[in-house]
């Protein structure tokens, strides 16, 4: 009975979580469609509305850690298991990236969008290979390493803040039972 109660428990979780990064990749889908509308034909470059996204999207998920608390009345998450959770997700969509770049280019769109500034400002790095200039974004390292690892990283940054939701939710909840005892 305990087990199939905690079962139920963790698939509400997932589902709220699935649910939020669903509508948040759809948020992300909608700001890359209109960055791309705001830059025209430029060059890809830093601007205020690249600024936005890279702030945006973490808040994004802090506030659906949030809300997804509050609708689903959940208690404190662990941690460990988020981490555990979001450290599963990165790396499946790590072996997408090398697997299947279509389906990873759809799955990842918070992640790629919340990390294009840094994206960009590593892609103008210039280093210097067998004595030539070259950009970053030239080198395989580049596309096979660097970039999915950024987004790997930032994948587990934005689960983790996520848990921050949580846990402001979980504070509050702690302190109004406390005023109420008083």
């Amino acid at each position: 009975m305990e087990k199939e109660k905690t079962q139920r428990k963790a698939g509400r979780y997932a589902g709220f979580a699935a649910l939020s990064y669903l509508i948040i990749s759809v948020i992300a889908g909608v700001l890359s469609v209109m960055r791309v509308a705001i830059q025209g034909e430029q060059k890809a470059e830093v601007n205020g509305f690249v600024v936005f996204e890279f702030l945006l999207i973490p808040v994004l998920f802090l506030l659906a850690g949030y809300v997804c608390s509050v609708k689903g009345r959940f208690e404190k998450l662990k941690a460990a298991r988020v981490l555990l959770a979001a450290t599963g997700f990165s790396v499946l969509l790590l072996a997408l990236w090398y697997l299947l770049l279509e389906a990873y280019v759809v799955l990842n769109l918070p992640a790629a969008e919340g990390s294009y500034m840094i994206d960009l400002f590593l892609r103008k790095t210039i280093i210097v290979k067998e004595y030539v200039y070259l950009y970053l974004s030239e080198t395989n390292g580049y596309r096979y390493v660097i970039l999915p690892l950024i987004h790997f990283v930032i994948r587990i940054i934005y689960w983790l803040l996520f848990l921050g939701g949580n846990r402001i939710y979980t504070a509050k909840q702690g302190e109004a039972k406390k005023s109420k005892r008083k």
